[in-house]
């Protein structure tokens, strides 16, 4: 039996403000996040619980099991909500919406919650055993490929790729300000999507300004990876509601955004901060449009150099690139920078009748990308 083609769409988003390790949310569990993020986005619509069909969330550096139902339960959703944990690190929670999507569409579902929320404050330590019996090893993160080395940066990658396309320290720096500069700029248009978790949320507390001095001195004592040019470590939440054409039309929501495409694809994993480029090129072939359709990118930057690499290679236009600001100055809890990538990009298109893509890179070769049409 053929599947039904449907259309899918955003109907509502939010996440909270992203914090720092140690900061508002270091007590704050990740089930205690995402249940805020995913109660307000149907107080929103004034939907019931009972009309969800499954929520999909993304978590890359929790302790495991199924994250989903547990922020699912701890929600207030009915038992019988089994929930879909997704771990594909940086992509994760893009590529829980994408999934979203496409179950929507193919008439399997009618209404799923997808999205990501990180802890970086209370994430478990990673050990890891040599060989058996062997006291195990402290590390940062687990290995992205068979021939990786988890004890080696991810910005290694990032190090190498710099000095293949001869990027100059000065774009670097140049793309550091303007980030910051555009997130300090653009506060009141950021709170329209934050929930509060306390009585009074800062909002995205990482943005400064950041002058050659300061990106010198952190170069200095940090190395080519540094906490200038590299995304913060953070805590946050975000979530969006993905919809069929048969909930649009019965709860005829105030906003509504269609996702036109999206897709996570899989490349080289040495080449993995730069394969945002492919996925944008292949998704505009794939809805024939082209940069001119496209009004606002939201586009990763877990580092300078990876968001100016993807930039050039795509030919996308950095005017539209972020413009109210990117993760450099906003922070990076892994499993949720997809989702907020997606949150401000409904609201950014959300009544002007206009095109946006959103695009992000995972470690050991990945790339999400998704397309939304503001109707």
């Amino acid at each position: 039996m053929a599947l039904t083609s449907q259309k899918a769409y955003l109907i509502a988003g939010s996440r909270t403000t992203v914090a720092p390790i140690g900061g508002i949310f270091r007590n704050t569990p990740i089930q205690d996040m995402a249940a805020a993020v995913l109660e307000e986005n149907l107080q929103q619509l004034h939907i019931s619980k009972s009309e969800v069909d499954d929520i999909f969330v993304s978590n890359a550096i929790g302790g495991g099991g199924n994250i989903a139902r547990f922020c699912a339960l701890k929600a207030g959703f009915s038992s019988h909500l089994l929930g879909t944990s997704i771990d594909r690190q940086c992509v994760g929670g893009l590529d829980a919406i994408i999934q979203a999507a496409n179950r929507v569409k193919s008439g399997a579902a009618n209404l799923i919650i997808a999205g990501g929320v990180e802890s970086f404050s209370l994430r478990p330590e990673r050990h890891y055993p040599t060989k058996w019996n062997e006291s195990p090893m402290k590390l940062e993160r687990p290995p992205f490929f068979p021939e990786d080395d988890p004890t080696v940066p991810l910005g290694d990658f990032v190090q190498e790729l710099k000095k293949m396309h001869n990027i100059s320290e000065k774009e670097e720096l140049e793309w550091v300000q303007n980030s910051h500069r555009k997130t300090l700029a653009h506060k009141t248009v950021a709170e329209t999507e934050i929930v509060s978790l306390t009585t009074n949320d800062p909002i995205d507390t990482f943005a400064r300004e950041i002058t050659e001095n300061t990106y010198q001195k952190s170069k200095a004592k940090f190395g080519h990876t540094h906490p200038c040019n590299t995304a913060p470590k953070a805590d946050g939440a975000a979530f969006v509601v993905v919809a069929s054409e048969n909930m649009v039309k019965k709860h005829n929501p105030a906003h509504c955004v269609e996702i036109t495409g999206g897709f996570t694809l899989g490349g080289d994993p040495k080449s993995f901060p730069i394969l945002p480029a492919d996925a944008m090129k292949k998704i505009m072939q794939q809805n024939n449009i082209n940069w001119d359709t496209i009004s606002h990118i939201e586009l990763m930057e877990a580092y300078a150099v990876q968001a100016i690499l993807c930039a050039k290679l795509s030919g996308a236009p950095v005017e539209k690139i972020n413009p109210f600001g990117g993760a450099i100055s906003r922070g990076h809890p892994i499993g949720a920078s997809g989702a907020i990538l997606a949150v401000r990009l409904y609201h950014a298109l959300k009544n002007t009748q206009k095109t946006g893509l959103a695009a992000i890179a995972g470690a050991g070769g990945l790339a999400s990308v998704l397309v939304l049409k503001s109707i």
